[in-house]
């Protein structure tokens, strides 16, 4: 059968064209670095890495994602093990300009590299993360009373997913609860996961998602935590409901623990008020090295009860993931507060046990 020269000229453009990329099947990053930065920078997202030698302050990446993912910008390899300060933005198939500053700082003696993020455009999804964070700021630190703050929080991030279902930063966004909505509830969070598209969240998100719905369900306030049998420095076991307290703080925490260290003489001030006013405070360690254990007691003069998770079987019993943590038990053993800080324990207490 014999093909019209037409013909053929039309199947010929319609695979030219069909070959032919969009603008918006693949991404182009144009980025700009102040600072005296004359090396590769490396950009890593969805687990690749691609690298580019910077020249006249300028570099440029191409590539594709198939939906808008976070990446981030190194000033050296990431799988270096040096410390460096990294610059992280979402990623999406568009033309994406960057500018970079780049400055080397004194960190323990090294001399390190710190890549810090000056401005974005181009990326729609960048956009949108800045204006919800920005929001979710402005309500938590502008909205003192906690029980309205709360509300505001939720609804925030209820409206969000509602109108981004299909967006990465909604799973993004919940999974992020330590930060901002760390008292959402177990039913609040089940009802804003039902919410999301699923096909368009990362694995990690949704893995970090269902466990903080397990953990509220076990966790939640109003509920009555699991009992701990650990020993103390002389080896006794002590049982938290031997403990007889209006009040009991579980502060689950350790030696090797740079941020639970620091909160120590908060801590030490507010128990020192109410100590005898029937507040008590048990310290977990899930320290392993228990002579590590007992000298940090010591330098940090701490001296309300102390127990030792030696074998980490609060891990399972609490979910806990990492330190500092803790929740406040009233006298009939219910939760009433999760990762209360000491200055917030402080004005509960005297509200509570001053009247």
């Amino acid at each position: 059968m014999k093909i019209s020269y037409f013909t053929a000229i039309l199947v010929i453009l319609t695979l030219l064209t069909n070959c032919k990329k969009n603008e918006n099947d693949f991404f182009i990053i144009q980025g700009k670095i102040d600072g005296n930065f004359k090396k590769y920078i490396y950009l890593k997202f969805n687990n690749k890495i691609d690298s580019t030698l910077v020249k006249n302050s300028e570099f440029s990446f191409k590539g594709e994602t198939e939906n808008p993912i976070e990446a981030t910008l190194y000033p050296s390899s990431p799988k270096s093990k040096k410390m460096m300060g990294i610059a992280s933005f979402m990623l999406e198939n568009n033309k994406i300009f960057i500018s970079l500053k780049y400055e080397q700082s004194d960190f323990r003696g090294e001399l390190t590299d710190f890549l810090k993020l000056d401005s974005i455009s181009g990326s729609k999804s960048q956009e949108l993360s800045i204006a919800f964070n920005s929001k979710m700021k402005n309500t938590f630190y502008n909205v003192k009373e906690e029980s309205i703050r709360k509300k505001h929080l939720y609804s925030n991030l209820l409206e969000f997913i509602r109108t981004n279902p299909k967006s990465i930063l909604s799973g993004k966004n919940l999974a992020s609860l330590n930060s901002f909505y760390g008292y959402l509830d177990s039913n609040q969070m089940e009802n804003l996961y039902k919410l999301i598209d699923t096909n368009y969240q990362s694995k990690k998100d949704l893995t970090t998602i269902k466990y903080i719905i397990k953990r509220r369900k076990l966790l939640d306030i109003g509920k009555i935590p699991p009992t701990v049998i650990l020993p103390n420095q002389n080896n006794k076991l002590i049982d938290n409901r031997s403990i007889k307290a209006k009040y009991i703080l579980f502060e689950f925490w350790a030696s090797w623990c740079v941020p639970c260290r620091q909160t120590n003489p908060e801590l030490k001030k507010v128990y020192n008020e109410f100590k005898n006013e029937k507040f008590e405070i048990l310290g977990i360690s899930i320290d392993k090295d228990i002579k590590k254990w007992k000298k940090a007691i010591n330098d940090d003069d701490l001296d309300w009860i102390q127990v030792v998770d030696s074998l980490n079987t609060s891990a399972e019993k609490f979910l806990l993931k990492g330190v500092p943590y803790n929740i406040l038990l009233d006298s009939s053993g219910v939760i009433i507060k999760i990762n209360i800080k000491p200055k917030e324990l402080s004005e509960l207490l005297s509200e509570k046990l001053k009247k």
